[in-house]
């Protein structure tokens, strides 16, 4: 290109002209020639799909295949008769390209529906490219839908949108989609090729990989970015050159990040990062070269070993929870940084009863003293409680015919203190049912032998829902507390009364708390948000350490009920079961 030829971009001197000249889009470029050589062409076509992957170039090569004077095999427009080059140029008033974004008015589609009774002026069909459809008001398709139903024989209209769901459903109805699909990196990467070599310009094939991958499925993203590395050197486009143009982090930086992240070494991602900011990189971009290097280890592991790695795995789910948009204090930076200590923190904050909430052993249990006037009178504990013998007041016979002691079987014994009631008549016979174990027996004459294995004391029983909310994990206690966690937020603020008297805790993880909401009134989980430090600090109060509250919206209906409402209904249907004969009808007070 001469110094006196004004620059034009790459995307426009590189369009494509032809069906052969589309990159990808295979499906839809032979039934577009298939439909074209058969004389079958839809008279209202819609082209969707991501940007850059060709649409507007689609519309305009058809519009030159219905209009070219000399096709090509396989019905492909020649772009060297008049009528290709009037519509190449843009110089024919028989097709007209619209910009719906600017012309999304009924105004302006009444304008439109106006030229079209009048036939073509100088091809054999007239054509109607509006691009960006999607944004056309709901009137103007209202004024449009008749024009578009039944056409004359000579006007084809063909849309491109990004967003075909944009469209009423009484024009989708009306036309013949097709689905343009994003480009692989290899497409990419061979046009780029292909306009490097036209251009006489060298790259690092690095190079031209990072610029697909970073083009996202579009060509015309592709040479755009190409474009600007051409422009900012004569020589040979290098990869670093490319990284430090577009603002990139090293390949090296990434992978060390990376390693970081799964490892739980803060110190070093911290490090990293200030280093990014000392260059000025957009974390933005950094963290999706992350995701990119996370994915791309995965899968690897996934191809190699047939499993993921674990901590991998654990720092691709942390970073999914990053909202790259937050304007908040720390932003970005923040969240990263909470990302790499998110290991240590939940290793050093987690009480030990949430980090293992199993059952501690039975130990032996002295009961205070003050506690014996609250007791019930202590019941005999019968052996049979825990499946074995009743012991009998009579000693065992043995074969021989002499009184041999038999060994006591191991039971839970009443506390000292309690007054233990021993029948003085009739000993407790054992059932028929079960089968009592044989008692081992010493030989006639010879000394007891010592026991072996010492019993273990067994800890009296108390109610089993007391038992469970002071034993079991951090869920269980907050479901059996829950109207006392309830008062005393409300204690504190009246006006959420309403909002947590309607959520119930669902689940803890960690330090994590979650509180479910009902599905039909998803609003208060919002609310909840906004009151989530309130929440934080009473819950935290009620289990003894800080947690954190997350709120969601799920149909309360599949949960088990809380203890208090399964004792209120047990209660209701005790009284239901009592007084179902007595229940009267109140009338409504006036």
């Amino acid at each position: 290109m001469t110094a006196g030829t004004p620059h034009q971009a790459l995307y426009r001197r590189w369009r494509a002209q032809t069906f052969s000249e589309i990159v990808g889009q295979e499906a839809v470029v032979a039934t577009l020639r298939n439909a074209v050589a058969t004389g079958q062409v839809s008279h209202a076509i819609l082209f969707t799909g991501p940007r850059g992957t060709g649409k507007t170039s689609l519309a305009r090569i058809l519009a030159k295949a219905l209009n070219c004077t000399n096709p090509g095999p396989n019905a492909d427009p020649c772009d060297a008769c008049p009528s290709c080059v009037s519509i190449r140029e843009g110089t024919t008033l028989d097709v007209l390209e619209i910009d719906a974004a600017s012309n999304r008015g009924i105004d302006a589609v009444r304008d439109l529906r106006e030229r079209i009774p009048y036939p073509p002026g100088e091809l054999r069909r007239k054509v109607y490219i509006l691009d960006e459809a999607h944004q056309i008001t709901k009137d103007a398709w209202n004024a449009l839908l008749k024009s578009l139903e039944e056409p004359p024989d000579f006007v084809s209209f063909m849309f491109a949108s990004t967003h075909p769901q944009g469209f009423p459903p009484a024009i989708l109805s009306r036309l013949q989609r097709f689905d343009v699909r994003r480009l692989t990196v290899p497409e990419i990467t061979g046009k780029l090729e292909r306009i490097l070599a036209a251009d006489g310009r060298e790259a690092d094939p690095e190079a031209v990989a990072v610029v697909a991958r970073l083009a996202a499925g579009g060509m015309r993203d592709a040479e755009s970015i190409l474009d600007q590395l051409l422009s900012s050197t004569a020589g040979r486009i290098e990869a670093d050159a490319v990284r430090d143009l577009l603002g990139l982090a090293d390949a090296d930086l990434v992978g060390g990040f990376t390693d970081a992240l799964a490892a739980g070494d803060a110190a070093t991602g911290v490090g990293l990062l200030d280093r990014l900011e000392e260059r000025g990189r957009d974390l933005r971009v950094f963290l999706d070269q992350v995701v990119d290097s996370l994915r791309e280890r995965l899968l690897a592991d996934l191809a190699s070993r047939g499993a993921a790695d674990p901590g991998i795995a654990a720092a691709a789910r942390r970073l999914a929870g990053i909202d790259p948009t937050r304007l908040g204090p720390g932003g970005l930076r923040l969240q990263l940084e909470l990302a790499l200590l998110e290991p240590s923190l939940a290793y050093a904050t987690t009480p030990a009863p949430v980090a293992a909430p199993a059952r501690p052993a039975p130990a032996p249990v002295t009961p205070e003293p003050h506690r014996e006037p609250q007791r019930e009178p202590a019941r005999p504990v019968s052996p049979y409680e825990f499946g074995r013998p009743a012991p009998s007041d009579e000693p065992a016979p043995s074969d021989g015919g002499g009184q041999l002691p038999a060994r006591e079987p191991i039971r839970a014994e009443a506390p000292p203190d309690a007054p233990v009631e021993t029948p003085a008549t009739t000993p407790m016979a054992p059932p028929a049912d079960p089968v009592a174990p044989v008692a081992p027996v010493d030989p006639p004459g010879a000394a007891p032998l010592p026991d072996l294995v010492e019993p273990v004391p067994v800890a009296p029983l108390g109610p089993v829902g007391a038992a469970d909310a002071a034993g079991g994990d951090d869920l269980e206690r907050l479901r059996h507390g829950w109207t006392s966690v309830v008062t005393t937020i409300t204690e504190r603020n009246r006006a959420v009364k309403p909002l947590i008297t309607a959520c119930r805790p669902i689940g803890v993880e960690g330090n994590v708390v979650t509180l479910g909401f009902p599905e039909e009134q998803g609003f208060l989980k919002d609310v909840a948000e906004r009151r989530r430090p309130l929440l934080e600090e009473c819950i935290g109060e009620y289990l003894g350490h800080e947690v954190a509250v997350r709120c969601v919206a799920t149909n309360l209906d599949l949960l088990p009920p809380l203890p208090a409402d399964a004792d209120a209904a047990h209660i209701l249907a005790e009284a239901h079961r009592i007084f179902a004969e007595d229940l009267a009808e109140v009338p409504e007070v006036t």
